[in-house]
C-alpha cells in the first residue's frame, strides 16, 4: 500500500494541551497544521492532569506565564468557547523561609490587579475548616483561582482550530531535512511536508530531536492519584484547591457528595509511557500520608478510583521553548514537568509565535 504525502505549513509532533494550544494559535494566525500523535487524547498525559490553575508560582521558570493561563482560563480561552473554571480557590502552603519570596510575588500579582493574599496558618484554619495547617506554614491563597477538567479545554481548543488544523494518528518515525533544513515529518502512515515542525510529544520528542544532533534532557517521571471518598464532608464546599510546597501534595474537590482527588510528588523516573486505572497500595499510603496533617479527613477515607501514569521532565531546570539554528525550522516545546496544563495558553502563544519567525 502507498503511503499518503499531504503538506501544511506546520506540523506538530505531540496532541497533548501544549501542541493544541500551539496549532489553535497558529490557526488564528491563518496556518495550517498538521498534529501527528500516536495516543488517542484519552491515553496521554493531558488525560491525567489534576487541572489545577493558579497565578502564584514564585519558584517557576515563568511566573509570568502562570498568571497569563489563568487569566486566559478565567475567559474561558480566547474565543470564550472553553469550560468555566471551577472557582474553588487555590490555596500554595509553604515554609515560613519562604514568606518574603512569596510575599514580593504576591505583591507583584496584587499590582497588576489579581486577587492574591498571604494566609497565616490561623487565618487558613479559620477560613477553611477541613484544613490543618501548623505553625511555621503560610499559604498563598487567589480566590480566583481553582481547576479545569483537562480533556475537556484540550478538546474546546481543538474545535476552535477549526478545519485548518488535522490530526493524524500515527507514529512520527523521523525527521525530514534538506540541506536548508526541515521540510517534514516521515510517520507510519505517510510522509507530512511543511518548513517547521514543533516537538511537544514529552519523551517521544527526545529520539526525533536526538537523529538530528538535539539533544534534549528528557525522561519519564511517575504520576499518580487517588479518588478518596470522604466520610465527614460538611465542610467540603469550602475546600480550596491545596498545593503543599513541603511536601510536593496536592488536593481538590472532585464532586460535592464527597469525593476529593489527591496527588503526591513522586521521585520515581523512567517509567513506561502507560496510563493505568487504579492506584497502587503503597502509593496510596504515601498520598495519605503526605496529606493527613493538612487535610485529616483523608486519614480515614476510602479509595473509589485513581490512576498511575506518567509525566515528561528535563534532567535539568523545568520546560523550555527552543527555536534551533540547526536543522533551521525545528521548535521543541517540552519538559513542564507537571506545571503544563497551568502554564499552556501562554506557551501556546508564545511558541506560535517563535514558528511565525522561522516561517517569516
Amino acid at each position: 500500500m502507498t503511503e499518503a504525502v499531504t503538506s501544511a505549513d506546520v506540523v506538530i509532533v505531540g496532541g497533548g494541551i501544549i501542541g493544541m494550544a500551539t496549532a489553535e494559535r497558529l490557526t488564528a494566525r491563518g496556518l495550517t497544521v498538521e498534529m501527528v500523535d500516536e495516543c488517542a487524547a484519552a491515553e496521554g498525559a493531558t488525560s491525567i492532569s489534576g487541572g489545577l490553575v493558579r497565578a502564584f508560582d514564585p519558584s517557576g521558570d515563568h511566573p509570568a506565564w502562570a498568571a497569563e493561563g489563568l487569566d486566559l482560563y478565567r475567559r474561558r480561552g480566547w474565543h470564550g468557547t472553553w469550560p468555566e473554571l471551577r472557582e474553588h480557590g487555590s490555596l500554595t502552603l509553604f515554609a515560613a523561609h519562604e514568606l518574603a519570596r512569596a510575599t514580593t510575588h504576591v505583591d507583584v500579582l496584587q499590582a497588576a490587579g489579581r486577587t492574591a493574599d498571604i494566609l497565616t496558618p490561623q487565618q487558613i484554619t479559620t477560613r477553611f475548616p477541613g484544613l490543618s495547617v501548623p505553625d511555621g506554614l503560610h499559604g498563598a491563597y487567589e480566590p480566583q483561582a481553582g481547576w479545569l477538567p483537562a480533556d475537556q479545554v484540550r478538546n474546546a481548543i481543538r474545535q476552535d482550530a477549526g478545519s485548518a488544523l488535522r490530526v493524524r494518528r500515527a507514529r512520527a518515525r523521523s525527521l525530514l531535512l534538506s540541506c536548508k533544513g526541515i521540510v517534514g515529518v516521515d510517520t507510519s502512515t505517510g510522509t507530512v511536508l511543511a518548513e517547521a515542525v514543533l516537538l511537544a510529544a514529552g519523551v517521544g520528542s527526545a529520539a526525533l530531536a536526538k537523529a538530528v544532533g538535539i539533544h534534549l534532557p528528557l525522561r519519564t517521571r511517575s504520576v499518580s492519584y487517588g479518588l478518596f471518598r470522604v466520610e465527614d464532608h460538611t465542610d467540603i464546599s469550602q475546600l480550596p484547591t491545596v498545593v503543599d510546597r513541603t511536601t510536593g501534595a496536592w488536593l481538590r474537590r472532585w464532586d460535592e457528595r464527597g469525593t476529593v482527588l489527591a496527588g503526591v510528588f513522586s521521585p520515581v523516573t523512567d517509567v513506561p509511557e502507560t496510563v493505568t486505572h487504579g492506584v497502587p497500595v503503597h502509593e496510596e499510603q504515601r498520598i495519605r500520608s503526605a496529606l493527613r496533617d493538612r487535610y485529616p479527613h483523608l486519614a480515614k477515607a476510602s479509595v473509589v478510583g485513581g490512576v498511575t501514569a506518567y509525566d515528561a521532565m528535563a534532567a535539568t531546570g523545568g520546560g523550555e521553548v527552543t527555536q534551533w539554528q540547526n536543522p533551521r525550522g525545528l521548535v521543541s516545546a517540552t519538559g513542564w514537568n507537571g506545571s503544563g496544563f497551568k502554564l499552556a495558553p501562554a506557551i501556546g502563544r508564545f511558541t506560535a509565535s517563535r514558528i511565525v519567525e522561522v516561517l517569516t
